[in-house]
């Protein structure tokens, strides 16, 4: 049964609930039907994707094939509860799962904000500059017309430049509003992969992106090594839920280091997997036995940074458009006054 992906919101609200009743002691298939009595049978794409799962239980499927036959949840969440219920951590993971969207669905929201405002920061631009060639270059020309002579001449090529300059700005917003539009839109529509492919070009989304999947990586490696799984084990079947090609290549090369004998302490270490002290703090945590503990403070670490760094990028997107949009105004007042201050200077 396909049907269209739930948002983080409902993904959070779900796992939260399930691992709400599985600490009380109900059953996976007993807690996905108490969620659809809870539902009212109001049509929802909630709704549709438990009784989807509810549907597939009864027939003798596991709670993580039914969640990846269902077509509605997230590649990540449906190798982490497979995982899940390899290690039998199921509870756990599931309150992770519902954080997890917790805070993507922040981060989410911070960046539809941090595409939204140059939208219509670069609306008023457009806007300004439509107003600048509609009627104010056209009253200057009317007024260089009706004069004669060398400096008459001057700022008629004045106001030519600025004029040309004018449409070449306002044709470069337009393209940038309309790239921006289409990029929301195909965020919306759940199309990531290639917003994703397209932002992972450019350095800074690229580090982003890492960051995303480094902590997916660790959360997964973590889960396996508390439930007892031997590290090169680990690693291999936590490699899968990563997407970015340079985190992946560096985890690849992290499980050869393994499997010439290194922990996975000392090939994170000599991959510069994370940054300095943490890598340092790894080596004295696997070999006192607390490396599960350690990761763990490593991946939050990771969530904060992550936090930080789209944050980061939100908040610099506003001054650049608002200087971008004074400097468009700025040259264009410019252009338009040195020729008027030179004919008002001769006259005088």
């Amino acid at each position: 049964m396909k049907t269209n992906r739930l948002s983080n919101t409902e993904l959070s609200s779900f796992f939260d609930n399930m691992a709400v009743m599985l600490k009380a002691g109900i059953t996976t298939e007993e807690a996905v039907n108490l969620l659809i009595e809870d539902n009212g049978g109001e049509p929802s794409p909630t709704l549709n994707a438990l009784n989807a799962i509810a549907e597939a239980m009864s027939v003798g499927t596991a709670f993580g094939g039914a969640v990846s036959n269902s077509g509605v949840f997230p590649d990540y969440a449906v190798s982490m509860i497979g995982a899940a219920e390899y290690t039998g951590n199921l509870e756990e993971t599931l309150y992770h799962l519902g954080e997890y969207y917790r805070a993507d669905e922040k981060t989410t929201k911070t960046l539809r904000a941090a595409i939204r405002y140059p939208i219509s920061l670069l609306g008023m631009i457009i806007a300004l500059l439509a107003i600048m060639l509609a009627m104010v270059f056209p009253a200057f020309r009317e007024v260089y017309d009706n004069l004669s002579g060398s400096l008459a001449a001057s700022s008629f090529r004045y106001v030519n430049g600025a004029f040309v300059a004018c449409e070449v700005l306002l044709a470069v917003m337009i393209v940038l509003v309309a790239a921006l539009s289409v990029g929301l839109l195909l965020w919306k529509r759940g199309r990531r992969d290639g917003i994703r492919a397209f932002l992972g070009r450019f350095k800074t989304f690229e580090k982003i992106f890492e960051g995303f999947d480094l902590y997916r990586f660790t959360s997964c490696f973590n889960m396996f090594i508390a439930s007892g799984e031997l590290q090169d084990e680990a690693v291999k079947k936590s490699v899968a839920i990563t997407e970015t090609k340079a985190l992946r290549e560096k985890l690849g090369r992290c499980v050869r280091r393994m499997d010439e004998g290194s922990s996975f302490s000392q090939a994170a270490y000599g991959e510069s997997l994370y940054d300095s002290i943490s890598n340092r703090l790894l080596i004295p945590a696997e070999r006192g036995g607390s490396l599960d503990a350690v990761l763990a403070k490593v991946a939050e670490g990771i969530r904060v940074e992550n936090e930080e760094n789209v944050n980061r990028v939100a908040n610099t997107i506003e001054p650049v458009l608002t200087g971008l949009l004074l400097i468009s105004v700025g040259l264009m007042l410019i252009s338009l006054m040195i020729p008027l201050i030179g004919i008002m200077n001769s006259i005088g």
